[in-house]
Order: C-alpha cells, then sequence, then structure tokens
C-alpha cells in the first residue's frame, strides 16, 4: 500500500457542522464493522483502525463504505486480526490507522505487509515526531512517571497512541484523508477535498470551545484518570494528568501506587477520579472509595458504544471537555 504524500495536504478554510451516521453493527465472523456510511456513491472502500478515524473518513467520504475494525469488544490496544480483517485492509481504497508505534502491531505489521494499492493515512505520520508525545504527557514528567509507572506490566509503549484527542493534528488528517480518496477516486475529488476542507474547520473550532471550557479559571490544573489518554486533549490547556495506570489500560497498577495516590487526593483537596466504562475501572473504584470522592466516567473513544457513535467524534470530545471541567472545578 502507498502512503499519502505530505505534498498532497490541503489547508482548511470553511466550517461544516457534520452528523456522524456511524452505526456499530454485528460484526458478523470477519470482525470487520460497517460504519453504516456506503450507498450509491463512488463505490469507494475504506478501513479505519479506531473510532475516531472512521467517523472522520466518513465526514469526508460520506458514500465511501466505510469499515472499523472491530476488537469483539476489547480495547483497541488489544486487536488481534481475523483472517477476514487482514483481507479488508489488503483490499481497501483507503486505510486510515494510528500509525506504526506499537499501538497495534497486527494491524501496523499487516499495512506493512500488505500487497494492496490503496492508500495509507497514519494519524502519527501527520503529527511528526515532535507532536507526538511520549507515555508520561501532560505534564506528568519525572513525577508523572513515579506515580503512573508503578505498574505490574512491563509493557508500556514509547508513545502515547490516542493522539486523535489532538484536534489539530485530526484536522490536518482530515485533509490528508480527502487527498487519499481523491486519489483513489478521481471523479469525486473535488467533493472529498470540500468535505475536508469543512471538517478541518469544524475541528478547528471546537478546539476554540474547549480552551474556553478547559483553559480558563479553575481550582485544580491535574486531574486524577483511571489511565493516561488524555494528554493531547488536556496539554494545550496547561491541564496535566495523573493516571493510575499510563497509557496502557492493561498494565495494572500496584498496591503502594494506590496508597500513594489516594494520599495525593486528600492532600490535594480533588473530588473526582475519572475513569472508563471498564478497562481501569477496578483501580478507579478502589482510588474513590479509599479517598472517598466521587467518580465521573470519560472514555478513551478508541472503541464506543452505538449510542456514543451516534452522538459523533466533535460532542464526544465536548463531553469529556465537560467531564474534565467538572473535576478541575472550573
Amino acid at each position: 500500500m502507498r502512503p499519502v504524500s505530505d505534498a498532497r495536504r490541503a489547508q482548511p478554510v470553511v466550517a461544516l457542522i457534520a452528523s456522524l451516521s456511524v452505526l456499530l453493527a454485528a460484526c458478523g465472523g470477519d470482525g470487520v464493522a460497517p460504519t453504516g456510511a456506503g450507498g450509491d456513491g463512488a463505490g469507494v472502500t475504506a478501513v479505519a483502525a479506531v473510532y475516531p478515524l472512521a467517523w472522520l473518513a466518513e465526514q469526508v467520504a460520506p458514500d465511501a463504505e466505510v469499515s472499523l475494525l472491530d476488537a469483539g469488544g476489547l480495547e483497541a490496544h488489544d486487536l488481534e486480526l481475523s483472517p477476514g480483517q487482514r483481507r479488508a485492509i489488503e483490499a481497501a481504497d483507503v486505510v486510515v490507522f494510528v500509525g506504526h508505534i506499537g499501538f497495534q502491531p497486527q494491524v501496523e505489521e499487516a499495512i506493512g505487509s500488505s500487497g494492496g494499492e490503496g492508500e495509507v493515512v497514519s494519524l502519527a505520520e501527520v503529527a511528526g515526531p515532535d507532536r507526538l508525545l511520549g507515555p508520561a504527557a501532560g505534564g506528568q514528567g519525572e513525577e508523572g512517571d513515579e506515580h503512573a509507572g508503578e505498574v505490574e506490566a512491563d509493557d508500556e509503549p514509547v508513545v502515547d497512541p490516542h493522539i486523535w484527542f489532538d484536534l489539530e493534528v485530526m484536522a490536518e488528517t482530515a485533509v490528508r484523508t480527502g487527498e487519499a480518496f481523491a486519489a483513489s477516486d478521481p471523479d469525486n475529488a473535488v467533493t472529498y477535498r470540500e468535505n475536508a476542507k469543512r471538517l478541518s474547520e469544524e475541528l478547528a473550532d471546537l478546539e476554540g470551545e474547549l480552551d474556553e471550557t478547559l483553559g480558563g479559571e479553575c481550582r485544580h490544573r491535574e486531574v486524577i484518570v483511571s489511565h493516561q489518554a488524555y494528554g493531547y486533549l488536556l496539554e494545550p490547556f496547561g491541564v496535566e494528568q495523573r493516571g493510575i495506570t499510563g497509557v496502557n489500560p492493561s498494565a495494572g497498577a500496584s498496591s503502594a501506587g494506590l496508597g500513594e495516590l489516594v494520599e495525593e487526593i486528600r492532600q490535594e483537596g480533588f473530588q473526582h477520579v475519572l475513569t472508563e466504562p471498564v478497562e481501569g475501572r477496578d483501580g478507579a473504584e478502589t482510588v474513590a472509595r479509599e479517598a472517598d470522592v466521587e467518580l465521573l466516567e470519560i472514555s478513551p473513544l478508541d472503541a464506543v458504544t452505538p449510542d456514543q457513535a451516534r452522538a459523533g467524534f466533535v460532542n464526544l470530545v465536548r463531553s469529556q471537555a465537560a467531564q474534565f471541567a467538572t473535576a478541575l472545578g472550573c
């Protein structure tokens, strides 16, 4: 598969409020979930590795058949490809994935070894090395490593993979994805590029909204999260994250680490711990119970429920920001 070159990147100029029709339907036996796009359009097919990228592809090419690689109810970190998923990657006209950063090793291997002729868009490549955050991102530094690094597994990635929370990178990726669809379907290139420009502007507007939500005067400038998935979202607004685990939610925290975190919550006067619905919830519940604080629910959005998919990425990010604002006391 051939990557889309940087020279094809356009610049966003127009705004569009787009609604997502993604419905994570039953996947059959091959683990490739149709997002509900597709139709009488160009007949172009696309495969996305995580929900935010499936949403993005559908906004750029609403008539394309966009499929989301399904992890069978597991975190996207844990995705193991079926033969059907490998065939879908090889056959797709456009593939959008997080990048060759060790986040989804089987996806990365399948894309690297594929003999397909489709266009490949890498979120990490769009970001470039200067904008990729380390596993202790979001203001953690050495202190954050001390608290979030006391885990019982040695499988922390070198790069924080949750790049879709960097809205500037997502805006640029929308444009790059528009170029990928244009290369695959030149007859509709103008439409793809216009959609990509409008989507880029919408994401830029969303970042401005978040600045008002998170960048103002708040009681705290740090949040306690079940795992460190939110550095790209929080760092631009000067907010730090303190994780019960690191960027990989499968790495469990030690008892000593949990005890230290509970003591810090008491000393700093935090009132909330932010947790995900499944991964890391046990540790978050333990910390919240011991510290006598409230749990708030958030999600890294790599995989979503059908109701969340109907809300769309932009609204989901807004709701995440609102939860963080509550925890920060904004």
